[in-house]
């Protein structure tokens, strides 16, 4: 890195007339110090980058921001309403050596994190396999992988789209990786047997190995899973102490798919620690889960203290995020006394403990749960389409229900899927053992609401993908249908998602509807062309119905009727 420069966009106001500044440090030195307008509005800060400010392979910015303090009034910092709020225009430029650019652990530390996935012309299932590890790495379902067999053709002298060039070999490494120097960028380029290992490579704990200018990997092993357990230190939160003046938290984001397959959370097993304030008070810790209150605890000792508090069943899902929220009471008064804040912690040894689940994957987040272990990708040729026009269909759906760890097993036929690992199957027609709640060879197909309203049907409904978990052999598998349409074209502010629900509607805007098909789904599926018992049933349930009670009816009275006569014709014991 030659230089660089930080410009953050802020909007930020107050209100009460107080004194508020930013102050921005890089590293250990302090870049910027600026004061805020009274009244508010917008302000741009630029911040020089200098080489030695990276440590680690990370450049760290720390953002400090001072607010209601007057000579004036006596102000409560809670309560004064002032605020600042970091732009999403707000970035990070660097000027970089290419020439310096020579590895495959340097390239994925400074790449853009647009992607562009080079295929190889032919349509090898290894290579389908090394792109939809690249869906799944590098985030397709928010829009930041693109794919093609063509070269990227550069954007002026910004490197904002990182290339990866995949070629398949029949013999050899199963995968080698090298940095090339083409059109002034370096970029990628990975090949071999079964190029998708390299690619998992740069992202396990195994990239450091990649600092070769060439690198060559037979085999990435993950290590053991605890089946008992998870620790919080292991996801991708910030446990560092906080000071905490009136309250503060730590937020821990959970993905289904870090939870091991067939299990479930039963409880969050917290070690909490909270400083005391000088009248001997300590602090109060609740706990959320995806926003349901788990329970809240006091902390008076000073000391580490372990808390455990059950999670109901249901509570998760795809995205799921644990917040420990600490609260104090500030101290303080007339005005002489700032409030001061005291340490509060989540403490190593803090985790999640693990129970089987009790049901199988019966929605989308859970079937990603299951992919942990692998996925089986089948393409049957008959969809017609090449895999660089089939990725962005795919890779959207890969980059949403594959987990990063997961290894990619290619298929070349249906019947060689085992039954031992989930899989993903594109196909025209159901590549499962029983119906689906949408069967494509049951002729004319209307989608409708619960009102009896065609939402899509004929030329509509043929140009949406279909998404849908079917069981083939006893293993559960989602089976994606392309459809004739536009491919999804999604981004970070509109990423593609399948959470709950086990069948979707997808178009270019990402995912129309998602339902599950056991209970009550949000659409009815109609077949007009095909007639059947349960449609002759709901085509004329009121009639069906209206006659049932008339006979019920008509029963009724006949039976009385005759239990009138015999009471009639039965002779008096007087007579």
């Amino acid at each position: 890195m030659r230089n660089g420069q930080l410009t953050l966009k802020i909007n930020h106001g107050a209100t009460n007339g107080v004194e508020r500044f930013l102050q921005i440090k890089v590293g250990d030195r302090i870049a910027a110090s600026q004061g805020l307008a009274v009244e508010g509005g917008q302000a741009s800060v630029n911040v020089d980058i200098k080489p030695d400010d990276i440590r680690a392979g990370f450049i760290a910015i720390g953002l400090s921001y001072s607010g209601a303090f007057s000579e004036f009034v006596c102000v409560d910092e809670r309560a004064s309403g002032d605020f600042i709020q970091i732009l999403p225009e707000s970035m990070l430029s660097l000027t970089l050596d290419a020439s310096q650019i020579d590895t495959p652990v340097d390239f994925n530390g400074f790449r853009p994190a647009q992607v562009y996935v080079q295929m190889p012309e032919g349509d090898e299932m290894s290579g389908l396999a090394a792109a939809i590890r690249a869906a799944a790495l590098f985030g397709a379902e928010q829009g930041t992988v693109d794919f093609g067999t063509d070269a990227l053709v550069p954007d002026g002298n910004l490197w904002s789209t990182s290339v990866i060039e995949l070629d398949v070999a029949t013999s050899g490494s199963e995968s080698e990786m090298d940095v090339s120097h083409g059109q002034q960028r370096p970029s990628l380029h990975v090949r071999g047997t079964n190029p998708q290992l390299g690619l998992w490579q740069l992202s396990s704990e195994w990239a450091g190995v990649a600092d070769a200018s060439s690198s060559v990997t037979h085999n990435v092993d993950s290590g053991v899973t605890n089946t008992q357990s998870l620790l919080l230190s292991d996801f991708n939160a910030d446990l560092r102490e906080i000071q905490v003046v009136s309250s503060g938290q730590f937020q821990i984001p959970i993905q289904s798919s870090d939870i091991p397959e067939g299990k479930t959370v039963s409880e969050v097993d917290l070690v909490l620690a909270a400083g005391l304030d000088p009248t001997g008070m300590g602090a109060s810790a609740t706990v959320y889960l995806n926003d349901t209150l788990l329970g809240a605890r006091s902390l008076d000792s000073g000391m580490p203290e372990r808390v455990k508090f059950a999670v109901p069943e249901g509570l998760l899902s795809r995205d799921n995020l644990l917040r420990v929220l600490f609260q104090r009471q500030a101290l303080g008064g007339q005005c002489r006394i700032k409030p001061q804040g005291y340490g509060a912690q989540v403490l190593l040894g803090s985790k999640l403990n693990l129970q089987d689940a009790s049901d199988d994957a019966e929605h989308f987040y859970q079937l990603r749960q299951a992919f942990g272990g692998g996925a089986q990708i089948f393409v049957d040729p008959d969809v017609g389409l090449p895999h660089a026009e089939l990725m962005p269909w795919l890779g959207s759906v890969a980059g949403t229900m594959v987990p990063d760890r997961a290894p990619i097993i290619p298929r070349n036929a249906l019947n060689e899927i085992e039954n031992s690992i989930p899989f993903i199957a594109v196909s025209k027609t159901n590549p499962g053992d029983t119906d689906p709640l949408i069967k494509v060879d049951g002729g004319r197909i209307e989608v409708r609401d619960r009102s009896g309203n065609i939402m899509f049907d004929g030329e509509a409904l043929e140009r949406l993908g279909i998404v849908q978990i079917v069981t083939r052999n006893g293993v559960k598998g989602l089976w994606l249908r392309p459809g004739t349409g536009p491919a999804p074209d999604v981004s970070i502010d509109t990423p593609f998602v399948l959470d709950r629900g086990d069948l979707a509607l997808i178009a270019q805007q990402g995912v129309v509807v998602a339902t599950s098909t056991s209970g009550k789904p949000l659409i009815d599926v109609v077949y007009p062309d095909r007639t059947n018992m349960m449609q002759i049933l709901d085509r004329y349930r009121p009639w069906i119905v209206g006659g049932l009670w008339l006979a019920l009816t008509l029963i009724v009275l006949a039976v009385f009727q005759k239990i009138y006569r015999n009471r009639r014709n039965t002779p008096s014991p007087d007579a």
